[in-house]
């Protein structure tokens, strides 16, 4: 592919490429994300330029549900390049080379957010939790899309740059879990229904959309 070849010419240029590894897997699976990003941009022009005012990005009205799931899929597969060396050996005669076995665990992860979004609509139905989904699904996109940039930077830096790894790897996690706090603190401050108000109130709505539906899946997991 010739805008991988010349993806390649540039990291090298400007990066340490290792000599023992062949990363011409990273290279495909940062521009495949890249190029779904690209056609993000393409289909829903107003939520990017909604992007640098969290009030202006909740006005624009293009549909949320395909942005969100452009970005969910980009998210998926860049957590599954950051975790290619954690991954177990156990399934190595069928997921023989890295990029299938990043495309496996993002899809998995994908599969995962997927199964937690649907338990946690369950549980808020069955403890009663009204919440405004509109608001909360631009919510989650606004701040997903920060979260796949700063993983996808980590992960160009993590494979091509000089930076101990373990130091990308505790950056990457703080800028994620201070993420998802804005997160959590925009929906909770800015939801209209008054009982969101109340902390105990929020902590069954964390409780039930959030750490619930992880132990289900964690449990069933165990079972299986």
């Amino acid at each position: 592919m010739y805008f991988c070849r010349n993806m390649k010419t540039f990291l090298n240029v400007f990066f340490l490429e290792r000599a023992s590894e062949n990363l011409d897997w990273v290279i495909y699976v940062l521009v495949f994300t890249l190029l779904l990003i690209v056609i993000g941009k393409l289909l829903f022009s107003y939520n990017f330029e909604g992007l640098g005012r969290f009030e202006r990005f909740l006005e624009v009205n293009e549909n949320q549900l395909l942005f969100g799931l452009i970005f969910q899929i980009c998210f998926s597969f860049l957590i599954g390049a950051i975790l290619l060396d954690f991954l177990p050996s156990d399934y190595d005669y069928i997921f023989d080379t890295p990029l299938l076995k990043v495309l496996m665990t993002g899809l998995i992860v994908l599969i995962y957010l997927g199964l937690r979004a649907s338990l946690g609509g369950v549980a808020a139905y069955a403890f009663g939790i009204s919440h405004d989904r509109n608001f909360n699904l631009k919510t989650n996109n606004y701040f997903r899309v920060y979260s796949v940039i700063t993983l996808w930077v980590s992960v160009l830096l993590y494979y091509f740059s000089e930076i101990n790894q373990l130091t990308i790897l505790i950056v990457l996690l703080l800028l994620l879990i201070i993420i998802r706090a804005y997160n959590y603190v925009y929906i909770f401050k800015n939801q209209p229904d008054k009982q969101s108000k109340i902390l105990y109130y929020n902590i069954l709505y964390l409780c039930a959309l959030e750490i619930l539906p992880f132990l289900v899946l964690f449990k069933f997991l165990n079972l299986w």
